[in-house]
């Protein structure tokens, strides 16, 4: 290749990896239909304009770290007025809040949710964790449509619960703890309190082995009961013990703001500054960022 062909390549590159972001828009019904007539995937917000946290988020959603992840996973974008999609809203994103994001594929099924307010970075962290498990969601439900064994089931339930989406998450779940999977339970557990069911949840946690994980999701139950002491307690044995894989962020997020209700605010820092600063870009680091900016200014918790 000739030095002027180089030059030429290079330049297409760099422009290709500079797309730009896509605009934000707000006409749902027609988003809807031309994302999936392109095959594209799309993000939507729905805003409860004239509350002060949807209006805030709405403001930040041209933020640079949104654009970039929206470009970068082929994004298309939409907001939509949460009032009038109330129903769609709940059936889509779920939680208390009347407020959130859900992500669908290609065919426009809803297969990701954030409920509530995120500031740039946690969206875009969060769209970024969207758009890598891609393949792993193809493969999986593959798996299952073809042969729904056990562990498939287990899997795919476990990736759906980790991207928000509690709907199609518990049936996987349930059938993989019937048939004998037993890290299902603690993670039904995990996904009742998620979903605000506390009750349920210490039912399937009763249930659970006392494995590394289950011992998270224990913490988790706990928080969620507002048990801030006993939360933290449980959570730091659990990373001091190790074994967590996955959950080891997880945990160590619960932890910061369990400490924070416990109002020990000096230790929450040095959990969530840890945390936030280990540098991988995991949905954790950016809630561990946003966590230690309500607790350095004096405010209360942000769940999720």
């Amino acid at each position: 290749m000739t030095a002027r062909g180089a030059t030429a390549t290079a330049c297409a590159a760099l422009l290709l990896g500079c797309a730009a972001a896509p605009r934000w828009q707000d006409d749902l019904p027609r988003a809807l239909a031309d994302a999936r007539a392109a095959q594209r995937e799309i993000v939507v917000f729905f805003a409860l304009r004239g509350r002060v946290t949807s209006d805030r988020m709405e403001e930040s959603l041209p933020d640079s770290t949104v654009g970039a992840a929206l470009a970068d996973g082929a994004f298309d974008a939409v907001v939509a007025d949460g009032k009038e999609r109330a129903r769609l809203c709940a059936e889509w994103v779920g939680g208390p809040d009347g407020m959130g994001v859900a992500v669908l594929d290609a065919a426009g099924r809803r297969y990701a949710a954030r409920p509530g307010p995120q500031d740039p970075p946690e969206l875009a962290a969060f769209l970024r964790r969207c758009a890598a498990s891609r393949g792993e969601l193809a493969r999986l439900s593959a798996a299952v449509a073809a042969a729904p064994a056990p562990t498939d089931q287990h899997a795919l339930g476990c990736l759906l619960l980790e991207l928000g989406n509690v709907r199609d998450a518990e049936p996987l779940l349930l059938a993989a703890a019937t048939a004998g999977v037993a890290d299902s339970r603690h993670r039904l557990a995990r996904l009742c309190a998620q979903d605000g069911d506390l009750t349920r949840a210490r039912q399937w946690l009763a249930t659970a082995p006392r494995t590394p994980a289950a011992r998270v999701t224990e913490g988790y139950v706990l928080f969620k009961e507002k048990k801030a002491r006993d939360a933290a307690t449980v959570l730091d044995a659990a990373l001091r013990d190790g074994g967590l894989g996955g959950d080891r962020q997880r945990a160590a997020l619960f932890l910061g703001k369990a400490l924070h209700d416990a109002k020990d605010d000096a230790r929450a820092v040095q959990v969530l500054e840890a945390l936030a600063s280990e540098g991988t870009g995991s949905t954790f680091e950016a809630a561990a960022r946003h966590t230690l900016s309500h607790v350095r200014d004096g405010g209360h918790r942000h769940d999720s």
